[in-house]
């Protein structure tokens, strides 16, 4: 099943060990402000293909930006569900956040 996520694409990281390549994508969204046991931003790690860093690392300097990332939910460990990023494209341009 595909899903269209919006996400804060704050990085990403990518490896490739012995031939077997991959990478992920770092994002994060407000904690929800009713939820008494959360405060400041949640962050999540989505899984992606390796190409798909150089794809990123053209939108470095206005990292993070809002994507949508088009996923398809996996099973993961533990029978939790994840996602891998098949596709992402930026969307309108974001003031960074100040530091």
């Amino acid at each position: 099943m595909e899903n269209y996520l919006n996400l804060m694409i704050i990085g990403a990281t990518r490896y490739d060990i012995d031939g077997n390549r991959g990478g992920s994508l770092w994002a994060y969204s407000p904690a929800e402000a009713d939820d008494e046991n959360r405060v400041g931003n949640e962050v999540m790690k989505i899984a992606c293909d390796y190409k798909h860093i150089d794809q990123l690392r053209n939108h470095a300097n206005r990292l993070p930006a809002m994507f949508t990332v088009k996923a398809q939910m996996k099973a993961g460990q533990g029978g939790k569900i994840t996602f891998k990023a098949l596709d992402m494209k930026p969307q309108d341009q974001v003031k960074k956040p100040a530091a």
